[in-house]
C-alpha cells in the first residue's frame, strides 16, 4: 500500500478499502496520547516518594500537557488540512517517543518534570484523533459515525495493555523505565504503521468514500447521515451556536473524565483498594471506552445526536455517584466502566458532530478548535482533583463539584438541532 495517487482504473477490493483504513488508524492509536492519559495516575505516587512532589504539583504537570494541547490543537488540524494526516502523524510521532525517554534523565526539580511533559506533549498533540479523524471523514460519509467509532476502539487497546504494562515495569525495573518503554512503544507501532499503509483519501486509489461508483449522487444537506449542505470555514463555524454548544460541553466532561482518570489509581488506593484491582479498573475504564465508541458510533448513524450525546454523558454522572462509595470494589468498577463510556463517546461525537454542521472543506481546522476545547477542560480536571485533595485529603469534594459540572454538559447538548442547517449567530 502506497500514499502515492493511482489511476481511477484501480479496481476495489470486496472489503472496502476505507476500512483497512480504520484499521490502520486503530493500529496507530493503540500507541497516542492514551499512554499518558492512561497511565499518568500510576506515576503519581512514585514520583511522590522519588522527589516528595505533592499531588497537586505532579497533576499540574498534566495540566501543563493539556494546556498545550488546547492551544495546539487548532495548528494540528490546520497542518493536517494543508499538509496531510500522514506527514504530522510521523513527525509527532518522532518527537512524543523522543518526550517518554526523556524521563530517563528527570532530576529532581519539579520544574525539569514540567519542562520535559512539556516538550511530551509536543509530540503528542500530533497523535490524537485530529489528524486520523480527517482521514478516516474523508473516506466515509454514510457510515462515518461506525467508521470513528472502530477507529477509536485503538485508543481504548493501548489504555488496556499501558497500564499493567506500566505498573509491572514499575515494579520491576523502576519508573524511568517504564517510561521509556513507552517511548520505544510509540516508535515501535506508530512508525512503520502509518509510514507504510496510511492513505490518505479515497480519491488517492482513485476510490470514492464509501466505495460508491463515479456516478453515485453523494448525501448532502444534511441528510440522514449528517453531512452539511455546504462546507463551512472556520471563521463561519465559530459565529454558530451548535460550535459553542459543543465546545463548552465536551470542555466540561473533558474536565470531569480526565480529572478522575489522572488520579483513579491513587484515589481508589486511597479508598483501600489494592494495586491491581486499581490497575484492574483502569482497564475496565478502557475496555468499556471501546464498548463506548462502538456503540455511539453505530447510534450516531441511526438517531438523532443530541439525544445519544446527552445519554453518555449521563452514564458518567451516574459513575461519579457511584465513585462517592468507591471503596466497594463493584462501585469502583462502575465508576471506572462510566467513565470509559463517556469518554468513548465523547472522542466519537466530537469529530462526527464536526463533520455533520461544519463539512469536510476545513475539517481539520475546525475540529482542532473543539478539540483544543476539550483539551482545555483537561487542564483544570486533573489539578482540580489533586488541589482539593492537598487540601483536604480526600476527592469527595472535587466529585462533588463536577457532578453539576458534567449535568450541564449534559444538557448543552440538548439544544443542537437534528438536521437544519445551522444558523450563525450575531
Amino acid at each position: 500500500m502506497a500514499s502515492t495517487v493511482m489511476t481511477k482504473s484501480f479496481r476495489s477490493p470486496p472489503i472496502f478499502y476505507g476500512w483497512w483504513m480504520v484499521l490502520v488508524t486503530a493500529i496507530a492509536l493503540t500507541s497516542g496520547p492514551i499512554l499518558v492519559t492512561g497511565t499518568f495516575g500510576i506515576f503519581i505516587k512514585p514520583l511522590a516518594e522519588t522527589f516528595g512532589w505533592s499531588r497537586s504539583a505532579i497533576s499540574l504537570g498534566f495540566s501543563i500537557v493539556a494546556g498545550f494541547a488546547s492551544l495546539a490543537a487548532p495548528i494540528v488540524g490546520l497542518f493536517a488540512d494543508r499538509f496531510g494526516p500522514r506527514k504530522v502523524v510521523l513527525c509527532a510521532a518522532l518527537l512524543f517517543g523522543s518526550g517518554f525517554l526523556s524521563f530517563l534523565s528527570l532530576s529532581a526539580s519539579i520544574w525539569h518534570f514540567y519542562g520535559l511533559s512539556l516538550f511530551t506533549a509536543l509530540g503528542g498533540i500530533g497523535l490524537t484523533t485530529i489528524p486520523y479523524a480527517t482521514a478516516i471523514s474523508r473516506w466515509f460519509v454514510r457510515q462515518r459515525g461506525l467508521a470513528l467509532g472502530f477507529m477509536g476502539v485503538g485508543v481504548f487497546v493501548g489504555g488496556m495493555f499501558a497500564p499493567p504494562l506500566v505498573t509491572y515495569v514499575i515494579a520491576h525495573w523502576g519508573w524511568r523505565w517504564a517510561y521509556a518503554t513507552l517511548g520505544l512503544l510509540v516508535w515501535s507501532i506508530i512508525l512503520p504503521v502509518v509510514g507504510l499503509f496510511l492513505v490518505e483519501s479515497p480519491q488517492q486509489l482513485g476510490l470514492r468514500p464509501d466505495g460508491d461508483t463515479e456516478d453515485a449522487e453523494s448525501p448532502v444537506a444534511f441528510t440522514h447521515h449528517g453531512t452539511s449542505s455546504r462546507d463551512s470555514t472556520f471563521a463561519e463555524a465559530r459565529r454558530t451556536l451548535p460550535f459553542w454548544l459543543m465546545a463548552v460541553s465536551f470542555s466540561l466532561l473533558s474536565a470531569t473524565i480526565h480529572g478522575c482518570i489522572t488520579h483513579l489509581a491513587p484515589l481508589l488506593t486511597d479508598q483501600g483498594l489494592s494495586t491491581q484491582q486499581a490497575a484492574a479498573a483502569l482497564m475496565l475504564f478502557s475496555a468499556m471506552g471501546a464498548v463506548g465508541r462502538v456503540t455511539t458510533g453505530y447510534l450516531l448513524d441511526r438517531l438523532p445526536p443530541r439525544l445519544v450525546a446527552t445519554s453518555y454523558f449521563l452514564a458518567v454522572v451516574l459513575g461519579l455517584l457511584a465513585a462517592l462509595g468507591s471503596s466497594d470494589e463493584r462501585l469502583a468498577l462502575l465508576f471506572a466502566a462510566m467513565l470509559g463510556i463517556g469518554f468513548g463517546a465523547e472522542s466519537d461525537l466530537m469529530p462526527y458532530l464536526t463533520a455533520r454542521y461544519f463539512g469536510l472543506k476545513a475539517f481539520g481546522e475546525i475540529y482542532g478548535w473543539i478539540f483544543g476545547a476539550f483539551a482545555f477542560g483537561a487542564v483544570f480536571g486533573p489539578f482540580l482533583m489533586g488541589w482539593v485533595f492537598d487540601t483536604t485529603g480526600s476527592y469527595q469534594l472535587a466529585l462533588l463539584i463536577l457532578i453539576p459540572a458534567t449535568t450541564l454538559g449534559a444538557g448543552l447538548m440538548l439544544p443542537l438541532g437534528e438536521r437544519q442547517p445551522i444558523v450563525a449567530v450575531s
